[in-house]
């Protein structure tokens, strides 16, 4: 009989269960600040114990270290809620047990809260009984390396050995003395065991912090002698607690050691190891002494780190640390290519995630000294771009590009990679669930498949909290070296809950409170079956007749119990929802001065640029923001920032936000479910990987004990809803090319591409096809390599597989449509970024336009306007641009009138607050009928036409006007030219008039700022990015506010903030 198996016969199931459900219950009364009724421990004590027994079985066991884990993992579940001893020695021994038992079990975050959220108990490390000192020593040493809170903590391990080293020879003698003189030899064992456990720690700590003890590397032998000797006294001694403990602890540092940042990256390469120094550093402000369990098992046990597989899928819960492994396939990527000075590409989906994730790899590797870039995701690389992509300086060429996958799309089939001169040797993937995402997964999946084909040296690594089948995502990119790593519900980083919010009325007039039903989920988030009253009557003063029908109110209140544990995001699925819920928090009690304080800088800033009216600014007097697409970019970006440094209490946003940044809160609200939509019924419910991917953050490494996941109910209906949509499962991901060959043979157009290439989806595949035509060269090759060519798209593989008619019928279709390519100037295809059709009647409405010969010059949003406006009425005929730009409009003409009057007031720098009233306060075809009188709503359209549609749709359509205006003359102008015609889209793109100013507005200087700033710093058009970003970095705020006045300061600030400074 197994050791699983007796315990269930001796335990019983259902008694384990119940014992489950009572820690459950006791965890979640402890995180929620519930009252929970006396209960007796008994029955918890003696499955702890039950369940310990089973421990120490497997614990030298390496055949069942998976039992080991588990059995560890449930033990600390449950021992975690156990009251502790109150005497201090008593208390200590029973935490480093538990501190043992949660590092076997996989858990050592968790208790790393736990002692966080406490102080360590007081002992007597100054005891005249030697024994008791020394003890009390060895317990404090090895709660410090349980704990491992910097180097405080492993410091602090070293002065205590010292300290016991020092007094030994003054109290050692008088102590063994005594027990001499009574007969008795177990003091003299147990402290020579104790002394082999100092020892032992000793050795552990100098590891932990610098990679070797005492100039070696055999960590695990050194502490092996030293364990087995405690051990040996113990059993001469017999003393039976402390052989217990000693036998746990050696099993403990084992596990510690595996974990070690050290031990996890030894001999990968040098770079790897100055990395590992920098992160371990004593400068530090958090040190990373060991990684996270995913990371462990991904980089060392899954043998990332030391893989040659040129395809890999890692798929790991959100918030296990994605991004810390990719930094180190980076550096193993770059040291693989060293001498031929490869590059990485960093994809992110959003330009949230874009600054992020180049503000954290600046910061991590900034002792390394790799240059970390980032492009904007506008269509068009302008000439600022153009110049650090080509650097001559190799001190100052880029290793590292994050961008979007649209961007370094335009990018490669452009011939960017043949530009820059050096080889793209790897591409990393973030949230490469995306590859399935109906608008833009298509484009993701043709990019990997046009580098996989061009890009010689080119490797990948896909990250992703949600893709079951990653194995076939990783051999379709490489049949032949491809790994998938799949931990996505194998750990999480604390614990989650799960649960329904609803309101009860109350007894007296309008009182209400709110209670949470926990669910039962398939991602081992805790429950119980009784409902769970939380909070006060009546939160934020709220009245029931308010709450009753309202999931928004309902959220509401919810978020304002929970936020007394860390911050809370509510979820709506309008701009308009989002305001009206967050006003529900503009109450007394959550009043805060902002004076002298970044959130006074922000405000000032947002009163600046937004207006006065803009609610966002006064409801930071209350800790709450508002995130949503109505909101400018800086003003998003600001948002972001105060949540991720835990500034505000509540950040109310729209369900977006799953793809956008990494919050880290304590707690998830969802007044909604569902996204808005264009098509009737105007919402669709939230897929599940995006769910869970917004309730990952509920719960962080860096986070409370546990995370809350509520979503409100009004009644009994909605509640079974929202139970039946967390209890959908994450799917297989699948291509989007799958259901639009499906809906063509449908309509009987598979084999007419040309007519379906003004959907966008199908825009992106004839683009593919065109491009892949021009890189062969020949039109019989091209025939003859037709299915060769499909076979490299994810989707065509499975189509082959499971619809062999459906691939048939579209290789026809592409055979049909290569005939019809063939001779055509295809450069433009990929230069424009617009099929080949579209270029086709864009080129015959130029020459029926006949734009002015110089039309491009920086007068064109100026003096020109006439230009602009004949320009945007062709952008608005071709089918890539129409709709984004018709939004803009609200379909009112299509001869480009109010389109070049927004971009000339925009490009001339005219306040958001004046564009907002001029253009989208009235109510012509705008998509909020209140927008004719609320100047919120006005503000909210504005931002979302101009930042969400306009400024890229309009600069991508400028610049491909350039590509099919200049042709091949562009490349003989001189350079500086080629760089101010590259700058004319990038004016729409940030919303300034300079080149000097987009220089400034590249590095992060706000719009309003940038053209004042870089004309007060003297910044010159010629100037290298690098050259300008050390100038812009050594500016002072006494600077800013010669530049600007005394708002200067906040703008400075403001800045610093957003590029991570």
């Amino acid at each position: 009989m197994t050791t699983g198996a007796w315990l269930q016969t001796a335990i019983g199931e259902e008694r384990l269960r119940q014992i489950s459900m009572e820690a459950n219950r006791r965890r979640l009364g402890s995180a929620l600040d519930i009252p929970l009724p006396a209960t007796d421990e008994r029955e918890l004590r003696f499955v702890t114990n039950a369940l310990e027994l089973q421990l120490f079985d497997t614990l030298e066991d390496e055949e069942h270290a998976s039992e080991l884990t588990a059995v560890a993992a449930e033990t600390f579940q449950i021992a975690r809620t156990l009251a502790w001893p109150q005497e201090p020695v008593a208390s200590a021994e029973w935490l480093v047990r538990l501190g043992c038992i949660a590092v076997l079990g996989d858990r050592s975050a968790d208790f790393r809260r736990t002692l966080a959220e406490c102080e360590l108990p007081i002992l007597p490390l100054d005891s005249p009984d030697w024994g008791v000192r020394v003890w009390s020593s060895i317990l404090d040493i090895w709660l410090r390396l349980l704990r491992k809170r910097g180097w405080e903590d492993l410091d602090a391990v070293q002065g205590r050995i010292a300290a016991i080293r020092e007094a030994q020879r003054e109290l050692e003698p008088g102590f063994l003395a005594e027990a001499e003189a009574r007969k008795d030899v177990q003091p003299a064992w147990e402290l020579m065991a104790h002394y082999h456990l100092a020892k032992a720690a000793e050795i552990l700590g100098i590891y932990l912090g610098q990679g070797s003890a005492d100039g070696h590397y055999d960590i695990r032998e050194q502490l092996e002698a030293q364990f087995d000797r405690a051990v040996g006294a113990c059993a001469r001694g017999q003393l039976i607690e402390r052989e217990t403990m000693s036998r746990l602890l050696a099993r403990t540092a084992r596990a510690m050691v595996d974990s070690s940042i050290w031990t996890v990256t030894r001999a990968v390469n040098s770079r790897v190891t100055r990395f590992v120094e920098s992160l371990t550093a004593r400068d530090r402000r958090r040190p990373i002494f060991e990684m996270l369990p995913p990371q462990r098992r991904t980089l060392r046990e899954e043998g990332l780190l030391g893989s040659g597989h040129r395809s890999v899928v890692v798929s790991l819960p959100t918030s296990s640390g994605k991004t810390f492994i990719a930094e180190f396939r980076i550096l193993q990527a770059l040291n693989q290519f060293d001498q031929e000075k490869g590059w990485v590409a960093y994809l992110a989906p959003t330009r949230a995630l874009v600054n992020q994730l180049t503000r954290r790899l600046r910061h991590d590797f900034a002792q390394l000294g790799l240059v970390v870039e980032k492009v904007s995701p506008a269509l068009e690389v302008d000439g600022l771009e153009a110049g650090m992509l080509t650097e001559a300086d190799q001190a100052q060429q880029f290793r590292i590009l994050v961008t979007t996958p649209e961007k370094l799309d335009l990018m490669l089939r452009g011939g960017w990679e043949d530009r820059i001169g050096r080889p793209l040797t790897l591409a990393v993937v973030d949230e490469a669930h995306g590859l399935a995402s109906e608008n833009r997964g298509l484009k993701l999946e043709l990019l990997l498949a046009t580098m996989n084909r061009e890009c010689r040296y080119a490797q990948f690594l896909l990250l992703t909290p949600f893709i079951h089948n990653g194995a076939e995502i990783a051999r379709w990119l490489s049949p032949d070296s491809n790994k998938s790593i799949d931990l996505g519900v194998d750990w999480t980083p604390n614990d989650r809950v799960v649960a329904i919010a609803r309101a009860h009325q109350g007894d007296g007039r309008g009182e209400f409170s709110v209670a949470l039903r926990t669910r039962h989920t398939s991602r081992n988030t805790l429950d119980i079956p009784e409902e769970i009253g939380i909070g006060e009557p009546r939160p934020l003063g709220l009245a029931w007749s308010a709450v009753k029908n309202s999931p928004g109110k309902i959220a509401a209140a919810t978020a304002q119990v929970l936020k007394k544990r860390g911050t809370v995001i509510v979820l709506a699925d309008t701009p308009a929802a989002t305001w009206s819920i967050a006003d529900a928090f503009k109450v007394e009690e959550n009043k805060r001065p902002l004076d002298g304080d970044d959130l006074g800088h922000v405000q000032r800033f947002l009163v600046d640029e937004m207006g006065q009216d803009f609610p966002l600014a006064s409801l930071l007097e209350y800790g709450v923001g508002v995130h949503h697409a109505g909101m400018s970019d800086d003003t998003r970006a600001l948002v972001e920032w105060l949540t991720e440094n835990d500034r505000l209490g509540v950040l109310v946003a729209t369900t977006t936000i799953a793809q956008g940044v990494n919050f880290p809160v304590s707690g998830v609200v969802f007044a909604s479910h569902q996204y808005r939509s264009r098509t009737f019924p105007y919402r669709t419910e939230m897929p599940p990987e995006d769910f869970w991917n917004i309730a990952g953050r509920a719960g962080r490494v860096d986070q409370g004990d546990l995370g809350v996941v509520a979503l409100a109910a009004q009644d009994d209906t909605k509640q079974q809803v929202l139970e039946e949509f967390i209890n959908a499962s994450v799917g297989e991901l699948n291509s989007t090319l799958i259901d639009m060959v499906e809906q063509a043979v449908n309509v009987g157009s598979i084999l007419n591409l040309e007519s379906l290439s003004h959907q966008p989806g199908w825009s992106a595949f004839v683009q593919y096809l065109a491009h892949t035509y021009r890189q062969i060269g020949s039109h019989d090759l091209f025939a003859a390599e037709v299915e060769q060519i499909l076979r490299g798209t994810l989707g065509f593989q499975a189509l082959r597989k499971n619809h062999k008619g459906w691939a048939d019928a579209l290789v026809w279709g592409v055979y049909a449509y290569a005939e019809r390519i063939k001779g055509k100037p295809l450069a433009l295809v990929d230069a424009t970024g617009f099929s080949w059709e579209s270029v086709n009647a864009t080129l015959a409405r130029l020459g029926q336009e006949k734009l002015p010969d110089d039309i491009w010059s920086a007068e064109l949003f100026a003096g020109r306007r006439d230009d602009l406006r004949r320009m945007m009425g062709l952008l608005l005929q071709v089918p890539e641009l129409r709709e984004p730009l018709e939004d803009v409009t609200g379909g009112a003409g299509s001869d480009g009138d109010k389109l070049a009057r927004i971009l000339c007031d925009w490009v001339q720098g005219r306040p958001l607050t004046d564009m907002a009233s001029e253009y989208f306060g009235k109510n012509v075809g705008q998509e909020d009928e209140e927008a004719a009188t609320d100047p919120v709503a006005a503000m909210t359209d504005c931002c979302r036409n101009i930042f969400g549609r306009l400024t890229q749709t309009a600069s991508w359509g400028l610049s491909a006007l350039q590509s099919l205006t200049l042709g091949s003359a562009f490349d003989a102008l001189p350079l500086n030219e080629q760089k101010s015609l590259r700058n004319l889209p990038a004016r729409v793109y940030y919303g300034v008039n300079s080149d000097e100013a987009i220089a400034l507005r590249l590095l992060g200087v706000p719009r309003s700022a940038a053209p004042v700033l870089s004309a007060s710093l003297g910044i010159g058009a010629d100037e290298p990015l690098h050259q300008i970003r050390a100038r812009l970095r050594a500016t002072d705020v006494g600077e800013w506010i010669a530049a600007m006045g005394e708002r200067g300061e906040s703008y400075h600030r403001v800045w610093s903030i957003m590029e991570g400074d």
